[in-house]
């Protein structure tokens, strides 16, 4: 079964080359990395942990754990694949404690040899749905212990895998450990082979995420830096997909003819998109502009966030934020980052991405799900009138991430365990 694996990979490597090589070659995206030529540093020591994040949000989730990780095992060096060059730049910026960052090889067995053989991993940790088998079982050839982290099979991925259930249940076979999310994703890793007795259920890591770093914010610093003035309401719809800002812009225009002061932030979820959304923007006639060239006063009605980095912050200063992803069949985004700062989070029936999270708020009161557009206008305007009743679904938000934290702390002691019991053989 791994041998039509590889082939079909390959298959699909040799088709797509010459795309990959043009966008590798002229985007910086670490050729050489990926296959697997990768530096490694003087600093880097014995034992070596190596964490793999395709995602941004993955990437994020990681830093609730690697600084208590490092404080209680200085003597690790640690090392952390990504898939994109947002992802190389996320790290970059907010893991500090790593050692080491690069691109992901390729999951063929000859570039997975060369990477162990260089790295010499004690062990190797996949972030939520990383299931690349070539580099399962090498790693597992290796010796090196490995697990899954913050674990979780959205519908999507479930079915995907149960359809190779043979194969999954092969490829599960290889890890040492699996820290899952729920009880739910824990079902349904062991419907696919994944064996009970090395399954831990923890909780999310991007609960802990949603809480760090929230003291502290600079408010005041934050609305001048979008030009708003003291009677400005600002609206926020974060990581929006095609046919989400036209119905986030309609619900916005009816908005504006109700209630005084109010202007959308609009981040979509792809900035290759920014030229689209202008254009819908110029056929509603509305007044916008991009944050990059924002200046005090402007007079915009929408703000354009075309920048990077930037969202999660400024949800603290929204009257209201929609996450999108969620009104259309993709899974949603991270509705825990608006809750974290107490501000009622309004999104689609499709969060299949964040369930747990959703399901959480939803329980508590403290997160809003609209099934279509006219019902997410309604909840919007509802909001948006009544300043106690935002005020309280926004502190019950913060309450539901509050009765989550731990996650990490939890699933640090069960790395190291498996370190510790790795190193006494």
């Amino acid at each position: 079964m791994y041998f039509a694996y590889s082939l079909l990979y390959s298959i699909a490597f040799i088709l797509l080359f010459p795309y990959l090589f043009l966008r590798g070659l002229f985007g910086r995206h670490g050729i050489l990395e990926r296959l697997g030529k990768i530096r490694i540093p003087e600093k880097i020591s014995s034992p070596l942990l190596w964490f793999h994040a395709a995602s941004v949000g993955e990437i994020k989730a990681l830093a609730t754990i690697l600084p208590r990780l490092k404080s209680l095992r200085p003597d690790c060096s640690i090392a952390v694949s990504v898939v994109t060059k947002t992802g190389k730049k996320e790290a970059s910026g907010t893991l500090s404690q790593v050692d080491l960052i690069f691109y992901f090889p390729l999951d063929f067995p000859f570039i997975w040899r060369r990477v162990f053989r260089k790295l010499n991993p004690s062990l190797l940790a996949l972030v939520e749905t990383e299931f690349w088998p070539n580099l399962i079982r090498e790693a597992k050839s290796y010796g090196c212990k490995l697990c899954l982290i913050n674990g979780r099979l959205s519908k999507t991925s479930f079915k995907r895998y149960r359809r190779i259930k043979s194969f999954s249940s092969l490829v599960l076979s290889n890890f040492d450990l699996f820290c899952m999310q729920s009880l739910e994703d824990a079902q349904k890793l062991w419907n696919l082979g994944g064996d009970k007795n090395k399954t831990e259920i923890v909780g999310n890591l991007k609960f802990d995420r949603a809480l760090l770093g929230i003291n502290g914010l600079n408010k005041t610093a934050l609305r001048r830096r979008l030009g708003l003035s003291k009677n400005d309401r600002l609206i926020i719809a974060g990581s929006t997909h095609q046919e989400e800002e036209r119905i986030i812009l309609s619900i916005f225009k009816r908005l504006k003819q109700e209630q005084q002061g109010l202007v959308l932030l609009l981040a979509p979820r792809h900035l290759s998109r920014l030229s689209e959304i202008q254009e819908l923007l110029s056929e509603l006639k509305l007044k916008s502009v991009k944050k990059s060239t924002l200046k005090k006063g402007k007079g915009a009605e929408v703000i354009l966030l075309d920048t990077m980095g930037e969202l999660e912050n400024l949800y603290s200063i929204s009257e209201v934020a929609f996450v999108g992803g969620s009104l259309v069949p993709t899974g949603g985004h991270n509705i825990l980052e608006p809750a974290s700062y107490g501000i009622p989070v309004l999104f689609g029936p499709h969060i299949d991405n964040f369930k747990t999270a959703s399901d959480l708020l939803l329980k508590y009161g403290g997160g809003i799900m609209a099934k279509d557009q006219e019902e997410l206008y309604q909840k919007m305007s509802e909001l948006l009138k009544d300043d106690a009743l935002r005020k309280k679904i926004g502190e019950k938000g913060r309450q539901a991430l509050l009765s989550q934290t731990g996650t990490s702390d939890k699933t640090v002691q069960l790395l190291l365990k498996l370190l510790s019991g790795d190193e006494k053989k």
